[in-house]
């Protein structure tokens, strides 16, 4: 299959396009052909070589795409999914013609979706999701101060916190030499 990876060094930074083997998915993946993904700011930070030289990396970390094969276990009651359906979220090697999740790194797509809207939503909504309820326990009437709310992760909070019904506070911070 064909897969970009992110190669940082003295030089500079590039994309590399390989052909490398198709991903296998261990108990629990999902593995995906992937129809679109989203970039983002770890790609970002990897393509400024911010993390410094080494190895090339495979590039992206969320995608959507259309469920292939269920890795052992994957088919069970706490995933769900099944071949054919339509998934997004977090995945190894996203900038690929196929890619793994891991069990809870993928989401349904709702039906309104394109590949290109659930592709570049989908870790921003995760995140969220995992800082508010496994990691917060929000409730419904609570309050949730979200700060930084202009940016995926805040607006994706906010949004969910309105839907699960707390009272949400927002906010926004910027600044210049002169403020």
């Amino acid at each position: 299959m064909k897969s970009w990876f992110v190669a940082s060094g003295k030089e500079g930074t590039a994309l590399e396009l390989r052909e490398v083997p198709e991903p296998e998915p261990k108990a629990g993946e999902l593995l995906v052909r992937v129809r679109a993904a989203g970039l983002n700011r770890g790609e970002f930070i990897a393509g400024h070589g911010i993390t410094g030289a080494g190895a090339a990396k495979p590039a992206g970390t969320e995608c959507a795409g259309e469920v292939l094969t269920l890795g052992d276990g994957a088919g069970g009651t706490s995933v769900g999914f099944k071949v054919g359906d339509r998934v997004m979220g977090r995945a190894s090697s996203a900038f690929s013609e196929f890619a793994t999740f891991r069990p809870g790194d993928a989401i349904a797509v709702p039906g309104q979706l394109s590949w290109e809207e659930a592709a570049g939503a989908s870790i921003a909504y995760l995140t969220a999701y995992d800082m508010l309820w496994p990691g917060g326990e929000l409730k419904a009437g609570e309050w949730l101060l979200v700060t930084g709310a202009s940016a995926g992760v805040g607006v994706a909070s906010v949004q969910l916190g309105k839907l699960a019904w707390t009272l949400v506070c927002r906010t926004g911070t910027a600044g210049s030499p002169t403020a």
